[in-house]
């Protein structure tokens, strides 16, 4: 279901707002060749399950490496809720990844 409309759509679709500036696709994100997708990170950064767990799993290890080195250099208790911090995509076709931890 789209949370735009409430209709059903397809596997993979695209909707632009704001002039074209942003984009939401619905697909897997691990394919999108972008410049940068957002994960749903927990705070640890060091993947976990679900999207967070894939992103980490596709990227290979290159992102998993910034990952630790964000942690060891600017947020070694965690990244906080509503921080975000960017690496780049490893093996990923997006060029960077966006991680946030949301409110849970």
């Amino acid at each position: 279901m789209s949370a735009l409309d409430g209709k059903a759509l397809p596997e993979e679709s695209e909707q632009r707002f704001l002039n074209r500036r942003v984009v939401v696709l619905i697909g897997d994100i691990t394919q999108q060749k972008i410049d940068a997708i957002v994960n749903a990170a927990n705070s640890s950064l060091l993947g976990g399950g679900g999207v967070d767990g894939a992103i980490h799993r596709m990227g290979g290890p290159q992102i998993l490496d910034e990952c630790r080195a964000i942690r060891r250099e600017r947020f070694p208790r965690g990244l906080p809720t509503g921080e975000a911090v960017i690496t780049s995509g490893g093996n990923l076709a997006a060029s960077y990844v966006i991680h946030t931890v949301g409110p849970v």
